[in-house]
């Protein structure tokens, strides 16, 4: 009596036989690089390092015995430690201005969870334009790598609309069927505080999708309070938004100094990144 065989194909029999005598293990390498929580960039650095360490500027100011002193400034965008080292600073957190961290640097649209979009567009290797869907407001910011850990910080800076700059600015306006903008400049002068209206403001330029622009013909003014800074003790602003694991959007501190000194005083204040 004859009987079937049934017959495996031999690599068939072949794949089997891996399968059942040799263990199979997969080893997957995670390297942590947390991203930079926050871009310590008042008005009067520059964007030129993002090293570790501190650095200490001195500003000098005149004033009259009998009148306040006035200093607003931006402190920085994202998750700051804000110390005042005596009474007379304010801080104010909104989201008037939006720059990134990101882990590789290209055009896109990205949706923030407000639902309002941050379009980014490179204008070259080392700058891009950040848009801000919610105010229609822009930021010019420059690409910096944070040592070796493959962040890449957009930090604001001031810009005199180059040509590449514009036309990068002027295609996206007119992709969105935009007739304006207004692009934020973090340089002195675009920071005020009226003292008769007890009112912050932050100028912008104007620019139209012509190309033409209007310099600080546009302001905004804070609806909300300053908050005081307590002498010597640290508060956090968290401005901070993580969209995935590539993209974290960093929203804006505004430090406010506003006294009356009776003599010659220093007014100290250290802003720190913190997690």
């Amino acid at each position: 009596m004859w009987r079937k065989l049934n017959r495996l194909p031999i690599p068939l029999m072949l794949a089997l036989a891996v399968a059942v005598t040799v263990a199979v293990t997969i080893i997957i390498q995670v390297s942590i690089y947390p991203p930079v929580p926050a871009v310590v960039a008042p008005i009067e650095t520059t964007a030129t390092s993002l090293d570790s360490g501190s650095s200490t500027y001195t500003i000098s100011i005149d004033a009259v015995s009998g009148d306040y002193v006035i200093y607003p400034t931006l402190a920085g965008l994202g998750k700051l430690q804000l110390t005042a080292g005596r009474a007379g600073w304010y801080y104010l957190a909104n989201d008037w201005i939006l720059t990134l961290v990101r882990r590789s640097a290209s055009d896109d649209e990205l949706t923030l969870g407000s639902g309002n979009k941050l379009y980014v567009k490179e204008i070259n290797s080392t700058h891009a334009f950040i848009l801000y869907q919610k105010y229609s407001i822009g930021i010019v910011a420059r690409k910096v790598q944070v040592g070796t850990t493959g962040w890449i910080v957009y930090h604001p800076v001031a810009t005199a609309y180059d040509s590449a700059t514009k036309s990068v600015i002027t295609n996206l306006m007119n992709s969105l069927s935009y007739a304006n903008i207004y692009v934020f400049q973090p340089k002195p002068g675009y920071v005020a505080f009226d003292s008769d209206a007890k009112a912050f403001q932050v100028y912008f330029d104007t620019v139209y999708n012509d190309g033409t622009v209007y310099e600080k013909n546009y302001y905004m003014t804070n609806a909300t309070n300053f908050e005081p800074l307590p002498p010597s003790t640290a508060v956090t602003v968290n401005g901070i938004e993580r969209l995935s694991t590539y993209d974290v959007v960093l929203y804006p501190a505004w430090v406010l100094l506003y006294d009356m000194p009776t003599a010659n005083v220093d007014y100290p204040i250290t802003i720190t990144p913190t997690r």
